[in-house]
């Protein structure tokens, strides 16, 4: 498999970042979603340190996957009957994904420092808030936090959906072409 995207798919960093950061988006969704019913105590603590550094990795992988991009152009959309308006729904839910990805832990960060709570750097060390503490703003970007990372679960599946859909319904090569091995 080559390094980069070529006209026919995409590459292996672009594949590996892809699924890098979906399956990291995942985890991290889960573990915001579902870390308070971890028992109290360490497992909890440990959990929202997770949480905190695998959105650290996210922001990351997001700035490696943007530069890969401008470097390694995606290969071009496939074809398809529905003509051009389909090309530029694919910008347009690219645009709206990498946003989200984007601003979600980026929220989370300002939340935490909100709160005049440290920043926990993959459990190494932590950056203490340069905030004073403000509740009231802490929750309001607490909100924002969880509606934002709905959104991005949300928008991930219909773009999966639609990935599918291309592969079974279109039968064109658009879903093949970001797996490993199957872009030829």
């Amino acid at each position: 498999m080559q390094l980069r995207n070529s006209t026919r798919g995409y590459g292996a960093l672009a594949m590996l970042l892809h699924w890098l950061i979906t399956a990291l988006v995942a985890l991290t969704w889960l573990l915001g979603t579902f870390g308070d019913e971890l028992p109290r105590g360490i497992v909890r603590s440990a959990g929202f340190v997770i949480h905190v550094s695998i959105g650290l990795t996210i922001l990351i992988l997001l700035a490696v996957r943007i530069a890969w991009r401008f470097f390694d152009p995606p290969p071009p959309l496939e074809t398809t009957r529905f003509g051009t308006w389909l090309g530029v729904a694919a910008k347009l839910t690219h645009f709206v994904l990498y946003g989200l990805v984007f601003a979600t832990p980026l929220v989370g960060l300002l939340m935490q420092f909100a709160r005049e709570d440290t920043l926990p750097i993959f459990g190494i060390t932590d950056i203490a808030s340069p905030w004073v503490k403000d509740r009231t703003f802490a929750g309001s970007l607490k909100e924002i936090h969880e509606t934002l990372a709905n959104l991005l679960m949300i928008a991930a599946g219909l773009h999966a959906a639609v990935a599918l859909a291309h592969h079974w319904i279109l039968r064109d090569r658009t879903l093949s072409r970001m797996l490993p091995g199957m872009s030829r």
